[in-house]
């Protein structure tokens, strides 16, 4: 049902986080408090004057490292280059994995034995007294029946492309 028809309480148990989740999210809250509260009292006594300093400090240090790097990549006569190295394609990447014609013939063999089973279980599925065993095939392997058509309809399609 959805949502519309579920009490407080169910909707209440299923919002709440994972045990794990929860844990980690309290740490994470717990550590980030901590921090703020450390910051705040070494930094509580800071002047205006010492906020704009320590500001403009650390913006003439960012930049003069970014530009250190750009001019030191621009001028340097040593050029680092990254290697290019052609891609080589795997020996087997065109194979599809599906066997070629010479198992044609185990092929067809297999392809008997399975229409072969195919007619025991419906020729089982006709009488009254083999019913009873085919009933009890069928419970016991709910698919069968269909994986048999399908391995049918399958052999029957490849058995087309091959002509």
């Amino acid at each position: 049902m959805g949502l519309l028809f579920k009490s407080k309480k169910q909707r209440k148990a299923e919002e709440q986080p994972h045990i794990v989740a929860a844990g980690s999210l309290a740490l994470y809250k717990y550590v980030q408090r901590i921090w703020a509260d450390m910051m705040a009292k070494h930094t509580g006594t800071f002047s205006r004057k010492t906020w704009i300093t320590s500001l403009v400090l650390f913006i003439l240090f960012g930049s003069g490292c970014s530009i250190y790097l750009i001019v030191r990549a621009i001028s340097s006569e040593i050029k680092t280059m990254v290697p290019v190295s052609q891609i080589k394609k795997p020996a087997h990447v065109t194979e599809t994995g599906e066997t070629d014609n010479t198992s044609v013939q185990e092929t067809a063999m297999e392809y008997v034995r399975v229409k072969q089973f195919r007619l025991y279980m419906d020729s089982l599925a006709r009488s009254p007294s083999g019913r009873i065993i085919y009933d009890s095939i069928i419970r016991s392997r709910p698919g069968l029946m269909d994986s048999v058509r399908f391995i049918e309809i399958y052999y029957k399609q490849s058995k087309n492309e091959v002509k």
